[in-house]
């Protein structure tokens, strides 16, 4: 057992509890007062506004800005936090285009490369605008644009998870290219330039995200027709060692950056606790697999089979169990 990695899980609990408030606090004072406009608005949901104030607009800054400034021994400017929280605050919004709305590609493109409010045709588009348009405040505005339009195509190529023949290399390929550009767009928002080596390790870094979100959504996915690893695996065995290859390649990559190794390990805590609910879910998932005689075959496992809920206390003791021993042991 790792005496260092226990006493380091309550500071990182607290860290994290610390910036959740303190992020949440910021979203309120700015793209709160957007929000206000679009209050009595028909065309946004109530889970356009949770996806705003509960989930995007306070992780992506809370969560992977606070990791960055981990890697850079520094606090967050309060530049790059408004640029984050308005890019957070669009995301869900920018997912809808291609998942609720049907917008067409020319368009959403146009609304990337030139935004005007003159061009959104609904309330939803004027959002997201509005909400572009107050991210680009920095002298990184063409970088930002630059990966956005990574992010589109990162996107259009992630439609082809509804072919039902696409090979499963291709599919670990979209994966890891749709969650690679997107924390990378994230991180134009951080003016110093980007080494090879940072750039390879956060591309990882969001292809595990994304492979770890598709643990968690294999019921959503599939019932949505979406072909992901998680969704055409049979054997959680082998989508478990595809998720730990990549994991400890994300580990491997991270040590080789140029950061200095007491912000290493502190970002590593900080991804390692984050990517330990993977497992977790993988643990599930295993568990589902045996009502079907060792063969994960989704189709007879009902909704509670498939839906691991980290609310739940067994499934946090287990997180916090795999983050205190993960340097100590394999993980396959």
């Amino acid at each position: 057992m790792s005496l260092e990695r226990i006493f380091k899980l309550p500071v990182l609990i607290r860290m994290f509890l610390l910036n959740i408030r303190k992020q949440k606090e910021f979203l309120e004072k700015t793209v709160g007062l957007d929000l206000l406009e679009f209050k009595n608005d028909n065309n946004l949901s109530d889970k356009d506004y949770k996806k705003i104030k509960s989930y995007y607009g306070v992780s992506v800054a809370a969560i992977l800005g606070e990791g960055f400034c981990l890697l850079r021994g520094r606090k967050m400017s309060d530049t790059e936090r408004t640029q984050l929280t308005y890019l957070g605050a669009l995301t869900g919004l920018f997912d809808d285009f291609f998942d609720k709305k049907n917008t067409p590609e020319d368009h959403i493109k146009e609304m990337f490369n030139n935004p005007n409010e003159k061009l959104a045709r609904n309330s939803h588009e004027l959002l997201f605008i509005r909400l572009y348009l107050k991210a680009l405040i920095g002298n990184n505005t063409s970088l930002i644009k630059e990966y956005a339009n990574k992010v589109f195509e990162a996107q259009i190529l992630s439609k082809k998870q509804k072919n039902p023949e696409l090979d499963r290399d291709t599919i670990k390929s979209i994966t890891i290219q749709k969650g690679g550009m997107s924390i990378l767009f994230y991180r134009c928002v951080f003016e110093d330039e980007i080494t090879d080596k940072e750039y390879d390790m956060l591309y990882h870094l969001g292809g595990l995200g994304q492979l770890e979100n598709d643990l968690f959504d294999v019921y959503k996915d599939y019932q949505e027709q979406i072909r992901t690893l998680a969704t055409t695996e049979q054997k959680i065995s082998k989508l478990r060692s595809i998720y730990v290859t990549l994991m400890n390649e994300v580990f491997d990559l991270l040590l080789q950056t140029d950061f200095e190794k007491r912000d290493q390990n502190k970002f590593f805590n900080l991804i390692s606790l984050i990517s330990c609910r993977g497992l977790v879910c993988l643990d599930f998932l295993k568990k589902t697999e045996k009502l079907s005689n060792g063969s994960f075959d989704i189709p007879s496992y009902e909704r509670k089979d498939l839906v691991c809920d980290m609310d739940k206390l067994s499934n946090q003791l287990k997180l916090f169990n795999y983050f205190v021993f993960l340097p100590n042991k394999t993980l396959r």
